[in-house]
């Protein structure tokens, strides 16, 4: 359902810049994970910010749920079509005020902080997050959040916050 939500809002953006997004979720209706849903809901929209802000005229975005067959985790992944990173720049993606050549010549005005703050999020729940990509074809990002309580980090587990 939070992932579902947030596709819905992002889906309102990209009709307005011409993209599409789709939301390719598994067979079965819910997935229970544990996740303080305020901050997971942040890592995710970082993501997906950077999928609309890069992508090209015409594109497409697609967010994939699905649980992982030999682990005890789900792993969720955003596909676009946009402008793609250089393989020199993957390894420094989630550092702090990075960005990459060509993302700095088509918007010059980010922070370069998205990705650092979902990876420290996906971390501090018990995933792990990855890129892949293919300049001017687009990038894959790939996060992992754990299905069984036991694997997040204790001081991540909510007590009632508001």
């Amino acid at each position: 359902k939070l992932i579902k939500d947030i596709v819905a809002k992002t889906k309102e953006v990209c009709a307005n810049l011409g993209l599409k997004i789709y939301f390719q979720k598994p067979e079965e209706e819910q997935i229970e994970i544990f996740v303080d849903p305020q901050k997971l809901s942040r890592a995710l929209v970082n993501i997906l910010d950077n999928s609309v802000k890069y992508n090209v005229k015409n594109g497409e975005i697609v967010l994939t749920l699905e649980r992982m067959a030999d682990k005890p985790y789900v792993q969720i992944s955003v596909k676009d079509t946009g402008i793609g990173i250089m393989k020199k720049d993957i390894g420094k993606l989630f550092t702090k005020f990075f960005r990459g050549e060509n993302a700095v010549k088509s918007i010059p005005t980010a922070s370069g902080l998205g990705l650092y703050i979902a990876q420290n999020i996906i971390r501090r729940h018990g995933g792990e997050i990855r890129a892949e990509s293919e300049l001017n074809r687009g990038s894959i990002f790939y996060f992992t959040l754990p299905t069984d309580q036991r694997l997040i980090p204790p001081k991540e587990i909510v007590y009632g916050e508001e």
